[in-house]
This record gives structure tokens, C-alpha cells and sequence, in this order.
């Protein structure tokens, strides 16, 4: 295997950062549209009823809340070895030689419509999709370090390109998921973090 860089980038550590941000996105959200739909009420009540006042606040808060059930509904559809939520962190300990690997990667990333496949240290690999009807775009990086004993520890960290984009329907798990399901000889996975929810 390569000699590791001096100070590897700690995509856990990245991960965490993130998915703290886009809880506090998702918080602030929140709060924006329930504040949104509590004033729409409260003009409606004045102009016409309290009736329609109620409704409309009351379905605009019902709205966001069916978003946030259908994602983390779909996000636990996906399962799989990655971690849930917008930002999703997963590893996989193989025995199988890095070049195998990389192509192994390589492969699947293509297969998930990621292009711009970039080193950005020996042992790391980034890449991204562009915008679509779903998404804002998303980013993912693929690391494989010496893990002893003729092992190598894969991680993949996918996630949204745009750091506001709190919901993600399962879509970066599921990418990170093929990403490590394309792993040949794979020994293990490792341990995940506990899951926290998305909102």
C-alpha cells in the first residue's frame, strides 16, 4: 500500500461538522416555515376566519413534517452499512490489494453518475454529481488506508454539495452504500456511529 500522508484528512471528523450544520439548518428551517405558517394564520385570521387561518397554518406545518417523515422514511428504507442522514459516513475493511479496489470504486462510482474523479492525496479519492430535479448536487470521497495485516480500511463519506440541503430522501446513503458494496474482499464492516435524526 502507499505511504499515508503526514496529516490525512479525518473524514470522520468532516462528517460529524456536517451533520451538525445541516441539523442546525434543518432546526432553523423548521422554525422559519412554522413562524411562516403561524403569521399566514394570523392575517388570514384577521382578513377572513379563524377556520381558514387554522387550515392553512396548520397544512403548511403538516407539509414540512410529511417531508421530514418521507425522508428519514426512505433514508431507513436504504439501510445498509452506511450511516444515515444527508451526510453518510460508512468503512469496510477488505483484504483485497488496493488496485483492485480502486477499480472496484471507480467502477461504481461511475455507475452512480459521479464524474470528476480527483486525487486529492495518494490514498483518497473525491468526486461529484451536478445538479438534478433532486438534488443540489452531491460530493463523495473514498478513502483507503493500511489497516495492518494486509488489510485496508475503505471509507466513503457521501454528501450534498450544497451544506443547506438537509434532506436527502436517502440519496447520499444509498450512493455511499454502492461505493462499499462494490468493495471486493471485504472482511468487515466497521463500526458506525449512532444514527441521530435528520430534523
Amino acid at each position: 500500500m502507499t505511504t499515508p500522508p503526514l496529516n490525512p484528512p479525518d473524514l470522520r471528523a468532516a462528517h460529524d461538522r456536517l451533520s451538525r450544520q445541516l441539523r442546525i439548518v434543518g432546526g432553523i428551517a423548521t422554525a422559519v416555515l412554522v413562524g411562516f405558517a403561524l403569521l399566514l394564520g394570523v392575517v388570514l385570521l384577521a382578513a377572513e376566519s379563524w377556520v381558514t387561518g387554522l387550515i392553512v397554518a396548520l397544512a403548511i406545518v403538516a407539509f414540512e413534517g410529511a417531508l421530514i417523515a418521507f425522508s428519514a422514511a426512505r433514508d431507513r428504507k436504504v439501510g445498509g452499512p452506511a450511516g444515515p442522514g444527508a451526510s453518510s459516513l460508512g468503512q469496510v475493511v477488505t483484504t483485497a490489494p488496493p488496485p483492485q479496489v480502486w477499480e472496484a470504486v471507480y467502477a461504481a462510482l461511475r455507475a452512480e453518475g459521479f464524474g470528476a474523479q480527483g486525487l486529492s492525496d495518494p490514498l483518497t479519492v473525491q468526486a461529484s454529481r451536478s445538479l438534478s430535479m433532486m438534488s443540489y448536487g452531491d460530493a463523495i470521497t473514498v478513502r483507503l488506508e493500511p489497516n495492518g495485516h494486509g488489510r485496508g480500511l475503505v471509507t466513503v463519506w457521501a454528501r450534498p454539495s450544497f451544506p443547506m440541503q438537509w434532506l436527502a430522501y436517502g440519496r447520499n446513503r444509498r450512493f455511499a452504500n454502492a461505493i462499499l458494496r462494490a468493495v471486493p474482499g471485504v472482511h468487515e464492516t466497521a463500526r458506525q456511529p449512532r444514527p441521530r435524526s435528520q430534523a
